[in-house]
C-alpha cells in the first residue's frame, strides 16, 4: 500500500482553518543564495497562506555580522506580533548551536529544536512542540492505521530533529524502537526483522525493498536530488510488485507534504502557548 500524505495534510489544514485564531506571523532566518533553502522558503509561504498566516524573512548572508543576527533574534523573540520562529540551517555564518538552541524563545520554537522543548519532550510523555518531520511520520502511520503497539520499529538516522524524536514518539506509542546509524553493523538484518522502518539517512537507495519483510511498513524521510534533477528518497522500490507486499511512503508526496501541515500546527500551538490557551495532554 502506498502511504500518500495529501489527504492527511488536507485534514490537518482544514482543522486549523476552523480554529478561532488571529492571523499569525512566522519569522524565518533565511540563508541567502542557498537554492534548496529558496525552494523551502517559497513552500513555507504557500502553506502559510492556507491559514491566513504571514512570513517575515530575515536574510542571513556570509557578510551578516553575528551580532546583528542575534539582535534580530532577540527582536523577534520579544515581538508579540511574531508567533513563531524558524532558523533555516545551515546558515552561511558560524553560529554556535548551543547558543542558538538556548536563545530562541521556546514558546515560539516552531521547529522544536530548543533545549527547553526537547528536554520537556524527552523527560515526559507530553508532545507539545516536537520537530515537524518526526510528528508527520507518526501521523502518517496513524492515518493509515498501521499498528505500532508491540511492534519492532527501526529508525535509521539519529539527528535531534528527526531520528531521536521519532524514536521517542515510537516509544510513547508502546512500540519497541531501535536506532541505527552509520556505525551500525549488519543493518540488513535489522531491516529484515523490523515491522516499521523510518529512514532519515539522506542517502539515495540506502534500503532496498527486497530487504524488507512481507507486511512491513517503510516511512521514507530522505530527500536526495539525483543526477536527473528529480527528488528521490532513501528507499528503493525494486519492482512494481513490491507495492503489494509492503507499505511505504513515496518521495515526494509522502511525509514531506504532511510535514508542511504540521509546521502550521506547531505555529498555531506556539500562539496558544503565548496566549495561555494551550493545555497539556498526558
Amino acid at each position: 500500500m502506498l502511504l500518500k500524505g495529501k489527504e492527511l495534510a488536507d485534514k490537518i489544514v482544514n482543522k486549523l482553518q476552523n480554529e478561532d485564531t488571529p492571523p499569525l506571523n512566522l519569522a524565518v532566518f533565511h540563508p541567502v543564495g542557498d537554492g534548496a533553502a529558496e525552494s523551502y522558503l517559497k513552500m513555507k509561504e504557500k502553506w502559510l497562506k492556507k491559514i491566513n498566516a504571514s512570513l517575515r524573512v530575515y536574510p542571513v548572508s556570509s557578510s551578516t555580522p553575528l551580532i546583528k543576527f542575534y539582535e534580530q533574534l532577540d527582536d523577534v523573540n520579544n515581538d508579540p506580533s511574531v508567533h513563531g520562529i524558524m532558523v533555516e540551517l545551515p546558515l552561511p555564518i558560524e553560529v554556535n548551536y548551543w547558543n542558538l538552541h538556548t536563545k530562541i524563545n521556546p514558546a515560539k520554537d516552531v521547529d522544536g529544536i530548543t533545549f527547553h522543548n526537547q528536554g520537556e519532550f524527552f523527560a515526559t510523555i507530553t508532545e507539545k512542540i516536537v520537530p515537524c518531520t518526526s510528528v508527520a511520520s507518526i501521523r502518517l502511520l496513524e492515518h493509515y492505521d498501521i499498528p505500532l503497539v508491540g511492534k519492532h520499529a527501526l529508525v535509521i538516522g539519529r539527528s535531534n530533529i528527526v531520528g531521536l524524536p521519532l524514536f521517542k514518539l515510537f516509544l510513547n506509542r508502546n512500540a519497541t524502537p531501535t536506532i541505527a546509524h552509520r556505525h551500525t553493523h549488519d543493518l540488513k538484518t535489522l531491516v529484515s526483522n523490523s515491522d516499521v522502518i523510518a529512514i532519515a539517512a539522506g542517502k539515495k537507495g540506502l534500503i532496498k525493498s527486497s530487504d524488507v519483510k512481507d507486511g512491513a511498513t517503510v516511512i521514507d524521510i530522505g530527500i536526495n536530488v539525483g543526477e536527473d534533477g528529480n527528488i528521490h528518497g532513501d528507499f528503493d522500490i525494486s519492482s512494481e510488485t513490491e507495492k503489494e507486499r509492503i507499505n511505504y511512503s513515496p518521495v515526494p508526496g509522502g511525509v514531506g507534504v504532511v510535514t508542511n501541515a504540521v509546521m502550521l500546527e506547531n505555529l498555531q500551538k506556539c500562539y496558544k502557548i503565548q496566549s495561555g490557551q494551550y493545555q497539556n495532554r498526558f
